[in-house]
């Protein structure tokens, strides 16, 4: 981890750029702890070069991400505003970017019936903290998934109305990944993936 930004829903940390960096060389990650994004196939590490949880109105634009053996940017839980636009990502051992956002741990509305302590995966969405309005436009990915062959551009699980548009990938298996798609997904890809 490279950049590490974090706050929460009730104190985001907001107004970051991160613009015209190089950043490069992390170590790898396909032995960190993994979670599991949805009752699907795909396991996750919680982390990226840049580790964004809990933040409004963040820019990360014109900046080189290359020689990574683990996720680029990784968004977790609380999130809103966040663009990313006109990046070039190179040699990615994992995905790009993932967003992986949070639920409670009730499992029915009134909450008689719970998850244990911290496990927020449930199907209850309604405390927002979730990445929510994020766009991703114009941006370059290729050579990505060197280590972890479960890789993608976008990854999304629990997270809604997010924007793709204008990004240019070149690589196989990697189409956009949505997982466990909840009430409040609202994806929109304004221009298809080449």
């Amino acid at each position: 981890m490279l950049i590490n930004v974090t706050g929460s829903q009730a104190k985001a940390a907001s107004g970051i750029t991160i613009h015209g960096l190089t950043l490069r060389d992390t170590s790898a990650t396909y032995l960190a702890p993994h979670g599991l994004p949805s009752g699907g196939d795909w396991a996750l590490q919680k982390q990226g070069a840049i580790t964004l949880v809990g933040t409004e109105g963040v820019s990360i634009s014109e900046n080189l991400f290359t020689e990574m053996d683990g996720n680029a940017v990784f968004i977790g839980s609380y999130h809103r505003g966040l663009t990313i636009e006109a990046n070039e990502f190179y040699g990615i051992g994992d995905s790009v970017l993932a967003a992986w956002g949070d639920t409670s741990e009730c499992l029915n509305q009134n909450c008689s019936k719970s998850l244990p302590k911290g496990v927020k995966m449930g199907p209850d969405g309604r405390g927002g903290d979730q990445p929510r309005g994020t766009v991703v436009r114009g941006n370059l990915a290729h050579e990505i998934g060197l280590w972890q062959k479960q890789s993608s551009l976008w990854f999304q699980a629990v997270a809604a109305q997010t924007t793709l548009e204008g990004n240019v990938r070149y690589f196989p298996n990697s189409n956009p990944s949505m997982v466990w798609r909840w009430c409040l997904s609202g994806l929109y890809c304004a221009a298809p993936f080449p």
